[in-house]
């Protein structure tokens, strides 16, 4: 097969019909048998060069409409006449790509804004060649062909015949990339035959605090990496001093820790009728994407505040309980609502002051706005308002927190019934790209001799990590019980 022109310049026309002839072509091929090695260069040249036209021709469309100076959504427009040079934004065209990607998407109320900053950060943060990839995955991911193709992918198990050229050259995109980060070691590459989970619906970008039954993705910091570990680096503080004239000057050098927080995997499995297979395309979408976020919400958020660290996320608690940072309340197995949110607070050091917020169950918070001084004024009269203040600093809601109503004198328990702190310092959650689904074509009914059922089955799986990274930054108080 000949190589495919890149000059968009010579007989456009021809090559560009000749490009996505060779792309059907060499898609086709790669469905029964695998591509020799010269195949794959021309299948990637074809892309590119698909690629490279449709930008052209957007380009072209902005200067007929008159826009001399428009740009694509996301991309570099350069420097205005009379301006200092500048340096292109880190990830080069497969960032400008991801980001019009995303603009769009925002734009057509398909994806949440936060969602797509989310990805923004990940591209623009760390090594340049941890941005090119973060780059390549996002744009690959976010691209509308390959949403569609995955959407026909789990619609039935020949949905992959219905792809078109583009959708056939976006999923091999996805693919390209899925295989560097199985060879770099990212956990939540998946594997052949699974799909990744495109962009605009991965329930690890698009989840945020909004309806969540945690508060922990607003207060805690929240990353988005690619890989399979994370090691932030903390320290408590650097030693400083004041010295005379001529004095030698003491080594000030922190004692510095990197924690290590690890991917682990959460799944969920959504079974779906034949006759799902035949919902309109928006109406499905949407569907999927909230029965995935919100099984994901779901298990995250129990993991953030209690998981066990080794096959889970470490969750908060976990990671304060027995440390200096967990109090025990002025009187034993009993929650003072007169002393002891005084005594938490104060027992946190001033440089996690200025950040500070409260978590509390709500029964906690019912019995603090309850709380009455001895000529029965409210002792905490923020308490109640619709955006509650303990003591001058935010009070949220964590269902997963127990309540002081359960504390029981007569059971051995912890009773974790308060923190305060810092969290954003003090707790970390990172949410490894690229979350993936398989399709199970047929699900069987074991109670009638293992028949079809009539469903299929989507296999999500997505990797999730957590820890606490800095425990001085917050406290807990714990009613402990003993029978």
């Amino acid at each position: 097969m000949s190589r495919v022109k890149r000059n968009l310049n010579d007989d456009s026309h021809m090559d560009i019909t000749v490009a996505r002839q060779k792309l059907a072509e060499l898609s086709d091929l790669a469905e029964t048998r695998a591509l020799t090695d010269a195949e794959r260069d021309e299948l990637r040249d074809a892309e590119e060069y698909v690629q490279k036209a449709a930008d052209s021709a957007a380009a072209l469309a902005a200067l007929i409409e008159g826009k001399p100076n428009s740009t694509e959504p996301g991309s570099d427009p350069g420097p205005k006449s009379g301006d200092a040079p500048r340096a292109r934004r880190t990830g080069g065209e497969a960032r400008d790509t991801a980001m019009r990607h995303l603009d769009a998407a925002v734009g057509a109320d398909a994806m949440p804004a936060r969602a797509a900053e989310k990805i923004e950060g990940m591209i623009d943060a760390g090594e340049r060649a941890g941005n090119s990839l973060a780059a390549r995955w996002a744009a690959a991911g976010s691209d509308p062909a390959y949403l569609s193709a995955f959407m026909k992918a789990i619609s039935g198990e020949r949905g992959t015949l219905l792809w078109t050229p583009a959708e056939q050259a976006a999923y091999a995109r996805v693919e390209r990339v899925r295989s560097e980060m199985r060879a770099l070691g990212a956990t939540g590459a998946g594997s052949a035959g699974a799909f990744q989970v495109p962009t605009i619906i991965d329930p690890a970008i698009r989840i945020s605090s909004d309806g969540s039954l945690s508060p922990l993705r607003e207060l805690a910091e929240v990353r988005q990496e690619i890989g399979h570990e994370f090691r932030p680096v903390t320290s408590a503080h650097v030693t400083n001093a004041w010295y005379a004239e001529h004095g030698t000057v003491a080594d000030g050098s922190p004692t510095l820790e990197s924690p290590s927080i690890v991917s682990h995997r959460a799944s969920s499995f959504v079974p779906f009728s034949f006759e799902y297979e035949s919902a309109t395309y928006g109406g499905a979408m949407g569907d999927l994407t909230r029965l995935l976020a919100d099984g994901y919400d779901q298990l995250t958020a129990a993991a953030f505040w209690s998981g066990n660290g080794t096959t889970q996320p470490e969750g908060l608690w976990t990671g304060i309980d027995g440390t200096a940072s967990e109090l025990s309340p002025a009187v034993a197995e009993t929650f003072d609502v007169d002393a002891d949110p005084y005594a938490v607070q104060n027992d946190l050091g001033p440089r996690f002051q200025p950040n500070a917020v409260w978590l509390a169950n709500v029964a906690t918070i019912n019995a603090l706005s309850a709380a009455e001084t001895t000529n029965g004024a409210p002792r905490y009269p923020r308490v109640g308002d619709e955006n509650p203040v303990l003591l001058r600093k935010r009070l949220y809601e964590h269902s997963e927190m127990p309540g002081s109503d359960g504390i029981n004198a007569a059971a051995t328990a912890d009773n974790p019934v308060l923190v305060y702190g810092d969290l954003k310092r003090a707790y970390t959650i990172v949410d490894f790209a690229g979350s993936t689904v398989e399709l199970v074509p047929h699900l069987f009914d074991a109670a009638n001799g293992n028949r079809p059922s009539g469903q299929r089955g989507l296999l999500l799986w997505a990797r999730v990590g957590a820890g606490v990274v800095m425990p001085g930054a917050v406290r807990v108080l714990n009613v402990a019980t003993t029978a």
